[in-house]
C-alpha cells in the first residue's frame, strides 16, 4: 500500500469514528409534533392572503363562463366584491379584520389556533353555512341540479 492510499485510509476511518461518537438526532418530543398542528398569526394572515388570490382567479374563471344563470352570476358578483374589497384593502386595517376573526378562533388566547380550536371553528362555519336558505345552500343544490 503506498502512502496515499495509507492517508486516505486513516481520514476515512478518523471521520467514521467521529461520526460514531458525535450524538443522534433525538426524535421529536409530542409537544413538537403537537406544535407543528397549531397555526400562528402569521401563518393564519399569510393563509387568508393566499385564499383570497384563489378565490378570485376561480370566480373571475367561472364569471367568465357562458351560459351563467343571473343568480348564479349574482352570487359570484356579491362574492368577488368581497374578496375583492380585502384585496383592496389597506395592510394595517385587513391585519386587524384578520386578528379579530384568529381571535374569535384561538378560543383560549393563547396565540396559536391548535387542532381543537380549528375543528370547532371548521364545525361553526358549516353548520353557518349549510344552513337551509343560505346562499351556499342553495348554490350547492343548483350545482347538484345541473350535474
Amino acid at each position: 500500500m503506498n502512502r496515499m492510499t495509507r492517508s486516505a485510509l486513516a481520514a476515512t476511518a478518523a471521520v467514521f469514528a467521529a461520526a460514531t461518537y458525535l450524538p443522534a438526532m433525538a426524535a421529536p418530543t409530542p409537544a413538537a409534533t403537537i406544535a407543528a398542528d397549531t397555526i400562528t398569526f402569521d401563518q393564519y394572515c399569510d393563509w387568508r392572503l393566499h385564499f383570497i388570490e384563489q378565490r378570485q382567479t376561480q370566480i373571475a374563471a367561472e364569471l367568465a363562463e357562458k351560459g351563467l344563470n343571473a343568480e348564479r352570476r349574482a352570487g359570484l358578483e356579491r362574492q368577488k366584491a368581497y374578496y375583492d374589497f380585502f384585496a383592496a384593502m389597506p395592510a394595517a386595517e385587513r391585519d386587524r379584520r384578520f386578528r379579530e376573526r384568529f381571535d374569535q378562533i384561538d378560543t383560549n388566547h393563547d396565540g396559536v389556533i391548535d387542532l381543537t380550536e380549528r375543528t370547532a371553528w371548521h364545525e361553526k362555519q358549516r353548520a353557518f353555512y349549510e344552513r337551509s336558505g343560505s346562499y351556499r345552500h342553495e348554490a350547492a343544490a343548483d350545482d347538484i341540479r345541473r350535474h
